[in-house]
């Protein structure tokens, strides 16, 4: 059986690192923990395309830069399911 909470803390520490190490546009576009699809209708919830518009922005080509705003929001996204990952317990 698998200890949740080591699971939990190695989880915290990836994320913390990588984005430490790295911006938020990196760690969107290269870690693949992380369902794009799911942070993307976070990031823009009246965009029924959501997912498709970040992969957009992500793209080296892209006609639509991904932002500050972009990076700010993502991150906020990020924080909030480390914080949640970080409730789960065993029992």
């Amino acid at each position: 059986m698998y200890n949740t909470n080591l699971f939990v803390h190695f989880f915290m520490y990836n994320i913390f690192n990588y984005i430490c190490l790295m911006t938020v546009k990196e760690f969107l576009k290269t870690n693949k923990l992380i369902n794009l699809s799911a942070v993307a209708k976070l990031m823009y919830p009246t965009n029924s395309d959501a997912p498709a518009y970040l992969l957009r922005k992500l793209s080296d080509g892209a006609t639509r830069p991904f932002t500050v705003k972009d990076s700010e929001k993502a991150l906020e996204i990020l924080k909030q399911l480390s914080v949640s990952v970080s409730g789960i317990t065993i029992d």
